[in-house]
């Protein structure tokens, strides 16, 4: 990248720290009741399956606070991210977001889009005075955002799982000291 391009895209996200521009064209944003039906679409083509379809509408209609962004380039939607309420059995007061489902169109992957979602999604998480953040996925890809194997932190995760592969961030450092316990995730992940 030349020195002018990384100029423009730091620029763009000092002017408004909520829509990170990934380059010229792509803007990442909460999303709106007008994008469902691309939602819908990228996520099915993402995982070849309604259940994670199905998972974000029941979501949108139960669950209180989610945060939803989408990625968004020349008018189409590129990519989506999730984060759901989420709580610890023998901590509940605890405040918890889940990372699930994330989907980025197939033909776009690997040029930083669920990246930027990432990025925003914590952002937003912190905003909101999330203690810390959970996510059940790829052990090589999400330690680069700061996640680390949930049992560090005595947190398990309420399905079978590799322990690299379901992590936890504290938003606030110290957020999670103390506290132990299987993570609650909403009601509509029992379906999955």
């Amino acid at each position: 990248m030349t020195l002018l391009h990384n100029i423009s895209r730091t620029l763009q996200r000092r002017r408004n720290s909520t829509w990170h521009a990934l380059g010229y064209d792509t803007t990442v944003r909460p999303e709106t009741p007008a994008d469902f039906a691309a939602i819908a679409h990228l996520t099915h083509t993402a995982f070849n399956s309604n259940t994670e379809v199905q998972l974000i509408s029941t979501l949108r209609q139960q669950a209180d606070e989610c945060i939803a962004l989408v990625a968004e380039q020349h008018g189409a939607i590129v990519g989506h991210i999730l984060f759901s309420p989420a709580t610890l059995d023998n901590a509940p007061g605890t405040r918890l977001m889940a990372l699930a489902p994330m989907a980025v169109s197939n033909v776009l992957q690997h040029q930083g889009i669920g990246s930027a979602l990432v990025r925003a999604g914590l952002e937003q998480c912190h905003k909101q005075g999330v203690a810390a953040v959970v996510v059940l996925g790829h052990p090589g890809y999400y330690p680069r955002f700061g996640f680390t194997p949930a049992s560090r932190f005595n947190i398990s995760c309420p399905w079978q799982a590799a322990d690299n592969a379901f992590m936890a961030l504290e938003l606030e450092p110290g957020a999670l000291k103390g506290k132990s316990g299987k993570v609650v995730y909403h009601p509509a992940f029992a379906a999955l």
